[in-house]
């Protein structure tokens, strides 16, 4: 092989590792991504968790025990009024069927923040007034883990981690595949340069 030969096929050979090493610099941000998606999904699993909701327990008329999961539309059945902490009132019906999407655990941390609160239809206070429902266990209503909530969020997290697992073991495979050509690369880069180095050797003694 000739010298300019070797020189351009050198320059190549130089173009082709530096394709090949953006290629897999690439593919490591892209597996930085998808470890920072990983640790959301986990994130909002271990949120799910820890998600609770309002039950409501009686007795029915048979004398069973009844427990609902509390939400806004069917408060009335467990014998309660939602009302507006900011404005004192109870919810209308058109704002209560405007809430019809709310889920139990959401209702929950509604009543917890202190935007809603619940009043007896029937129970009084001290002073002769409808009485405000408190959640600390000391009447009918009991916190509970949201067993529905945590079963949708245990299989949208099984799905998200199989896909991304799926994506990495890909990206791996890629990146194998890539320094596996690398490393062909640099041998022949390696082979051509010492080639080079003795043809200027060569044409140097050539001369002395």
């Amino acid at each position: 092989m000739g010298m300019a030969a070797s020189q351009a096929r050198l320059l190549s050979i130089t173009a082709r590792m530096t394709d090949v090493e953006y290629k897999s610099q690439q593919i490591s941000n892209t597996k930085i991504r998808l470890a920072d998606e990983s640790e959301q999904v986990a994130e909002d699993y271990t949120k799910a968790l820890n998600k609770q909701k309002l039950t409501y327990t009686n007795w029915s008329k048979e004398g069973k025990m009844e427990t609902i999961s509390l939400n806004p539309t069917n408060v009335s059945q467990a014998g309660m009024t939602l009302y507006s902490r900011e404005t004192g009132k109870a919810l209308t019906a058109d704002e209560i069927s405007a809430m019809k999407n709310v889920t139990s655990s959401e209702f929950y941390e509604m009543i917890q923040s202190g935007q809603f609160y619940l009043v007896s239809n029937t129970e009084k206070d001290d002073e002769g007034h409808l009485k405000e429902m408190s959640v600390d266990g000391t009447n009918q209503l009991a916190i509970a883990s949201d067993t529905t909530e945590l079963a949708k969020a245990e299989a949208e997290y099984n799905a998200k981690t199989a896909k991304i697992n799926n994506k990495e073991k890909l990206l791996d495979n890629d990146l194998k595949a890539l320094d596996t050509e690398h490393n062909a690369l640099k041998t022949e880069y390696d082979s051509v340069k010492s080639l080079i180095s003795d043809n200027v050797s060569k044409s140097f003694n050539l001369f002395s």
